[in-house]
């Protein structure tokens, strides 16, 4: 058995209706969350497979560029060989050959890093502004936040030595 806690519980004990009931509702939740990732999939499929991808699927302006591109042998083998992210940076944008379908990449890309910064930030934010520190006005969580995100390491020592820490009366 590769559930034993599930085969201890007697089937009695489920309430079908319940489990029912969830998995309705996570359906719907589902649905209205990715509602507006369905029209994106023709643009993702682009991104993650563009040597597979048929050019008259592709919108008019990127269809001249990924014929140029699905014909060039050499391309595709290094695609085979290497991860989307890195064929792109790497050997594509490099290139400059194909600056529509450079840009259709970057939007694609910049829609999961932007995603993830600002939930980083928002994270962030509610744990900052809790309810000990509730107090903080809107210039001071926006400088907390900074310092919070930024990869900077400050130089105490050489910050301190420039401060004057008794003023002269």
């Amino acid at each position: 058995m590769h559930f034993p806690r599930i085969a201890a519980c007697a089937p009695d004990d489920v309430d079908l209706n319940t489990c029912a009931g969830v998995v309705t509702s996570l359906r719907e939740e589902f649905a209205s969350r990715f509602t507006g990732v369905r029209p994106l999939a023709l643009g993702f499929k682009l991104f993650t497979s563009p040597f597979d991808f048929p050019v008259d699927e592709a919108p008019a302006p990127l269809q001249m560029e990924l014929v140029e591109l699905q014909c060039n042998d050499e391309l595709k083998a290094n695609y085979r060989t290497a991860s989307p992210l890195s064929f792109f940076r790497d050997l594509v944008l490099p290139s400059n050959k194909f600056p529509n379908y450079i840009e259709h990449v970057k939007c694609i890309v910049a829609m999961f890093g932007s995603t993830y910064c600002c939930e980083q930030l928002f994270s962030k934010m509610k744990y900052t502004k809790s309810s000990i520190r509730s107090q903080l006005s809107d210039h001071h969580l926006n400088d907390i936040l900074l310092l919070s995100t930024s990869s900077i390491d400050p130089d105490i020592e050489s910050l301190l030595h420039g401060k004057q820490h008794q003023p002269s009366h």
